[in-house]
This record gives C-alpha cells, sequence and structure tokens, in this order.
C-alpha cells in the first residue's frame, strides 16, 4: 500500500503545491486506488503520475470546503468518463456530497459513462469489504468535517508444515482445532 500526494497545500494552491489530494495505491489488494479529497486540478496532478482515472472508484470526502472538493465536478469525474468506460464510483463524504455534484453536472451538461454511488456520512463503520474496512469520525472544523480510519482485516498465517512434523501433530481434524497430543 503506497500513498500519493497530489496536493498538500491548504486553502489556495501554490506554484509548487497544489489543494488538497491524496491517492492511496491499493493495486496489490484490489487493484484499484482510493482517493481522499478532490482539490482543484486532482486530475491535472494525476497526469504525473502513472495512476489511470479508471482505477480510482472510491473517492472520500472529508468536509465540504472548496479546497477539498472544487476538483471533483465537473473536473475529475468527467476527466474520469473518458477512460473509466462503465465502471462506477463510490463517493463518501457529509451532507450534501451528492447535491454538489449533482447540481455541477447538471448546470455543466456533464454526462458521464458510469454511475455515482453515494454515501453521506455519519461516525461509524462506512465501508467494509473482504480486505478493509473503512471508519469516520467526526473531527472539530469550521464545518462539518470527518476523519478516516482503514482498517486491513487480518490474514490467516502461514501455515508451517515442518513445526507441525517436528511436535507430531499429524494431517487431519487436530489441525483444525489446534490440539496437541
Amino acid at each position: 500500500m503506497n500513498v500519493t500526494f497530489l496536493g498538500t497545500g491548504a486553502g489556495m494552491p501554490s506554484k509548487n503545491r497544489n489543494v488538497t489530494s491524496i491517492l492511496l495505491d491499493l493495486r496489490q489488494e484490489l487493484n484499484e486506488f482510493w482517493m481522499f479529497d478532490c482539490g482543484e486540478a486532482s486530475q491535472h496532478q494525476i497526469l504525473h503520475t502513472t495512476v489511470s482515472p479508471r482505477k480510482i472508484n472510491k473517492i472520500f470526502i472529508t468536509h465540504l470546503h472548496g479546497d477539498h472538493i472544487f476538483g471533483l465536478p465537473p473536473g475529475f469525474l468527467s476527466s474520469r468518463a473518458f477512460q473509466a468506460g462503465r465502471e462506477p464510483v463510490f463517493i463518501y463524504g457529509p451532507k450534501g456530497i451528492r447535491e454538489f455534484v449533482e447540481t455541477s453536472l447538471e448546470i455543466s451538461g456533464t454526462r458521464l459513462s458510469y454511475s455515482i454511488y453515494f454515501k453521506e456520512l455519519e461516525e461509524g463503520l462506512i465501508f467494509e469489504d473482504s480486505k478493509f474496512k473503512v471508519y469516520c469520525k467526526k473531527l472539530d472544523h469550521g464545518i462539518t468535517s470527518y476523519g478516516f480510519r482503514m482498517e486491513e482485516k487480518d490474514l490467516p498465517g502461514k501455515l508451517l508444515v515442518d513445526r507441525l512434523k517436528k511436535d507430531n501433530i499429524l494431517p487431519g481434524p487436530r489441525l483444525s482445532t489446534n490440539k496437541r497430543k
């Protein structure tokens, strides 16, 4: 799992830093990327990476200040439509994120080739699959804001067959109950 910072500037971009957007590389685990916030020009910052926008299928928005969302519609979502085919995107964010995205797309006449699914947040577990759980918790900020915590689920350990033989544990039901002679 790797993290790519597309922008770390707060409030407004500078010559050296774009506004907030972070990519989490989950290609080894899920063959996808997750985006956290999508500040203005995030789509341009992606061009400086090897990331394909079609691989970004989950977007987590911390809060609705412009430096965290102005790159989303129509910007990134529209650019993604040219590469994503019909792969849907899931957007998790505070109440109002759906209205912001849908209104922006409607006013700009943007048509997407894929579906968008929204989850407006409340504290707690917001996403779970076979490998990860994602939780959110309210933060103290000027407007409703959330922090995200990802937990990777436990993976089964490797069976050390040589040790089993050394301890005289034979193949069979006893292995599953972890009992010894």
